[in-house]
Parts: C-alpha cells; sequence; structure tokens
C-alpha cells in the first residue's frame, strides 16, 4: 500500500507539474539537513568529553546529555531551511525559488522568527532521532567490542572494526526511527498547516484519532525507507572518525 501510494503521488505530480516539481525545496533540503548533519555528529562528539567530566565519567548519561544537545542545536538550524522548502513546494507565491530568495522573501513577508514556527514539532522528532542513533551506535559497538574482544586472535582488526560498525549501525538505525516516529507524525501535521493549532493541539488531535498507536503509523515503512540511510550515514561517520585519528566508536 506504502509503495503503491508513493507511486500515484508521483505519477500525479510528473503529470501535472512536469519533472521539476519532484526537485521542487532541493536548495533547503540540501543546505538545512547538511548542516543539521554536520552540527549533529560534531557537536555530539564535542560535547560527549564535557559532559563525562560534568557527569562524573557516568558514560551513559554523558552520552544522553551529549545527544540532547546536538539534537537541540541541529532542530534550530534546521527550522529556517524547513519553513522555507515548505514554502517552495506548496505556496505558489515561493514557486520556483531557492533558498537565497526563498527564505528572505519568508522573513521580509512573515518575520524571522516565524521560520521557527514547528521548533518544539521539530525538537520532538530530531532530539529522540539523535539520542537512539547516536547513544545505541555507540553503546552496541562498545559491546560487540567486549564481546570480541576474546576472539581478536582468530579475527583482524579491521575485519572486526567493519563487522562492528555495520553491525551496530543498523541496530541503531531500527532504535532511531521507532523512538523518533511520534516526533515525525507530529511534525508532518505541523508543516502540512491544515489545523491551524499549535503543537498540543496535533498532538490531542492524533491521539483523539487514533490513540497511541496512532504516533507510529507508517513506522514499519519508515524503518524500511529509512534505516538504510541512518545505516549508511553512521558506517561514514565512523569511518571519517578513524581517517581523523579518533579511534572507532565504541573501541574505547
Amino acid at each position: 500500500m506504502y509503495n503503491k501510494g508513493l507511486q500515484s503521488a508521483a505519477v500525479s505530480i510528473l503529470k501535472t507539474d512536469g519533472p521539476g516539481a519532484l526537485l521542487g525545496g532541493l536548495g533547503p533540503t540540501i543546505v538545512g539537513y547538511g548542516i543539521e548533519g554536520a552540527m549533529k555528529f560534531g557537536v555530539y562528539e564535542i560535547m560527549k568529553p564535557i559532559m563525562a567530566s560534568l557527569l562524573k565519567d557516568n558514560t551513559a548519561a554523558a552520552y544522553i546529555a551529549a545527544s540532547v544537545i546536538a539534537g537541540g542545536v541541529a532542530s534550530i538550524l534546521l527550522c529556517p531551511m524547513e519553513s522555507t522548502r515548505i514554502r517552495i513546494v506548496t505556496d505558489p507565491e515561493y514557486s520556483g525559488m531557492g533558498l537565497l530568495s526563498g527564505l528572505p522573501k519568508l522573513c521580509r513577508d512573515e518575520g524571522f522568527f516565524s521560520t521557527f514556527s514547528g521548533i518544539y514539532a521539530m525538537l520532538a522528532k530530531q532530539v529522540p532521532y539523535t539520542m537512539a542513533k547516536q547513544v545505541s551506535f555507540d553503546i552496541v559497538a562498545g559491546i560487540l567490542y567486549s564481546i570480541l574482544a576474546s576472539k581478536a586472535a582468530s579475527i583482524s582488526a579491521d575485519d572486526a572494526k567493519w563487522a562492528v560498525s555495520v553491525t551496530s549501525a543498523f541496530v541503531a538505525s531500527i532504535f532511531a526511527c521507532i523512538s523518533s516516529q511520534p516526533g515525525d507524525m507530529i511534525l508532518t501535521e505541523t508543516y502540512k498547516g491544515s489545523s491551524g493549532k499549535g503543537f498540543f493541539g496535533i498532538v490531542g488531535d492524533i491521539y483523539k484519532k487514533n490513540g497511541l498507536p496512532g504516533y507510529f503509523t507508517g513506522t514499519a515503512a519508515r524503518i524500511a525507507h529509512v534505516s538504510t540511510i541512518i545505516t549508511s550515514q553512521l558506517v561514514i561517520y565512523d569511518i571519517v572518525k578513524q581517517a581523523l585519528g579518533l579511534p572507532a566508536t565504541g573501541s574505547h
């Protein structure tokens, strides 16, 4: 059903607006999520030792605190880009615009702070997403390295790092998808803009319609779609860390 609906929507857009419509909002998406990803991983790595020092080397608490801060920073930076993207693809007045023209127009028309109208919904998605992805990747990798330590003689270091990185990344992707699905539902409804309600109004509407399961609608489809992306991100992140001379995730 998900694939059929996706295909039907794509065909409808192609017939109505042409191939170019599928690339609407590409600029804000690339810039926004590029900055968001860089800050999410960067801030997390910077904050881990700082939080570990403040929390008396409580590793789990330090990881969680660092991920919450990273998710918060990423959400704040992403909001203006996401607001601009939504306008470009939904508002005729912004049709054909890019980031450099769309964002200034949005700020002139409605004020800079209007671009943060979805900040609570963004935080509801990004903070659990970052926390589950980053922390579970660290913890699962650490567990796997501990298990493999007794077999170090029969497994090469490079093979072990590769196996741990991919396995940990995949497990983390599942946790990330499930934990952030409620926030993703809220964020989607927020940017639809059809209800005209605030954050708590949207949360209440979702609950009234389907109860708690309503917040997890489409979770299986999202896991199938997003888990590959997250796994790839985390593996590349681990490779880059090692290339820069940092220890592999979970190995220290």
